[in-house]
């Protein structure tokens, strides 16, 4: 654990959870269109999403900005953003 430590880069962690945590949110895989990208803004995170249909072209989109310090609340808020778009509509259409 020692020797990896010197490998974490505390503002790429806070960005990937940023994303990991909207993609869990929305119930994705690596078999589901969506897009996350965050990036770190000072003290905060700005966190840009997409989810789309590759059959119909339709595309929804959200973002928002959020604390670093807790980049799990920014990526649900994100999913919950995408969800009342319709995104479960285009990520799971048969449910």
């Amino acid at each position: 654990a020692g020797l990896c430590a010197v490998l974490h880069h505390r503002d790429t962690d806070l960005r990937v959870r940023a994303e990991r945590a909207m993609n869990l949110a929305l119930h994705g895989s690596c078999q589901v269109p969506i897009a996350g990208f965050a990036t770190l803004e000072g003290d905060g995170l700005h966190l840009r999403a997409l989810v789309g249909d590759a059959a119909s072209g339709e595309l929804l989109s959200a973002e928002s900005q959020g604390p670093a310090q807790d980049p799990e609340a920014l990526g649900r808020h994100v999913a919950e953003q995408l969800r009342a778009l319709g995104a479960d509509r285009l990520l799971h259409p048969h449910h």
